[in-house]
């Protein structure tokens, strides 16, 4: 059996402790000095944690460092999350065995075996026999003892202070502002294994080198046009490690797009559902973009994925997907509204 050890630390385009509020799912913040001088942010970003952990039943701890600091242009947020590599049945056999007791993910007994996997690459790269996850995924899939094994972090969140941020939505968000718990709760989503290879591959891709690669668990659920309709093409099935073209996240009952890649994709980061502002259609929080004046929340979409990757959660009732307008990570226009990556 091949020993777990810590990969890179992936990265998407936090020592006071500020503890959870006593949910299953406990996601504590440990605020650097910037962020710990703003109460407001800090607050905002405690109930971004506690939106998680109350839709999750893992009896598990989440420890995320986070600051402000100034990013890129377009940044409104980047997640720094703990990645761990084992062998990919070992990872399997985990979302298996998670999943064999909760009413819906029958699906996941029937992810294919390492003899059985099959993935597209692109030409003249290979795929690692190893799985890669984030060290707080793992946690969920019933891994203990990693805090000991690799510290306590399971993540580094930074947050731009180079646009204005509203801390408190209740009231709505300013004009011009940027919901700041909407940006923390989905760089979140990025912590908890939202995240894909194809930005390994797109990177690449982009730079003319080739690489092994390690799928993420997300990944097995990512399938190109021809997306599985029953649980045996589920098994057989082509996953789909391409930038470009059609990607998307499918557990037979399930079909969402998925976003392909910022430098030889579709301009935005594949550990993403597909951005709204170019299908039309929202599907959830783990959307790469965001405008501003808008409150977003995790919705089915987002929850289903988490689900089948290893989460437990928590049947609450979800309000309705809304249409996430904003300026957030990374600048775009659509129409006359300004939008970012997150």
């Amino acid at each position: 059996m091949k020993r777990l050890s810590r990969s890179f630390l992936w990265a998407c385009l936090i020592c006071l402790c500020f503890a959870g509020s006593g949910y299953a799912t406990n996601i504590v913040i440990n605020p650097g000095a910037t962020l710990a001088g703003n109460a407001a942010a800090l607050s905002s970003f405690q109930r971004a944690a506690d939106s998680w952990g109350k839709q999750l039943a893992d009896p598990i701890t989440v420890t995320i460092n986070a600051d402000m600091a100034a990013l890129g242009t377009g940044v409104l947020g980047t997640t720094n999350a703990v990645t761990l590599s084992w062998g990919y049945n070992n990872v399997r056999n985990l979302m298996v065995a998670d999943a064999a007791d909760e009413a819906g993910n029958g699906i996941v007994s029937y992810l294919p075996t390492a003899s059985q996997l099959s993935v597209n690459l692109p030409s003249g790269f290979s795929l690692s026999s190893d799985m890669s996850t984030t060290k707080a995924n793992l946690k969920a899939m019933g891994y203990e003892g990693l805090d000991g094994m690799f510290g306590a972090s399971d993540a580094d969140i930074t947050f731009s202070t180079n646009f204005n941020f509203d801390f408190d939505n209740s009231d709505g968000v300013s004009a011009g502002s940027y919901d700041f718990e909407t940006v923390a709760a989905h760089e979140i989503g990025h912590v908890l294994g939202f995240i894909s290879a194809v930005d390994v591959v797109d990177y690449y891709l982009s730079i003319g080198e080739t690489a092994e690669i390690s799928l993420y668990a997300l990944d097995l659920f990512r399938f190109g046009a021809g997306t599985p309709t029953d649980e045996a093409s589920f098994t057989t099935g082509v996953r789909s490690l391409l930038t470009g073209g059609e990607s998307y996240f499918c557990d037979v009952d399930n079909k969402w797009s998925l976003s392909t890649g910022r430098y030889t994709g579709d301009g935005q980061q594949a550990s993403h559902w597909k951005a709204d502002e170019k299908t039309g259609v929202y599907i959830g929080l783990m959307d790469p973009t965001l405008a501003s004046a808008t409150v977003q929340d995790i919705t089915g979409a987002d929850l289903r994925a988490f689900d089948v990757i290893g989460w437990d959660v928590t049947p609450v009732p979800l309000p309705p997907a809304m249409i996430l307008f904003g300026s957030g990570l990374v600048a775009v226009f659509a129409g006359a509204r300004r939008r970012r990556k997150v």
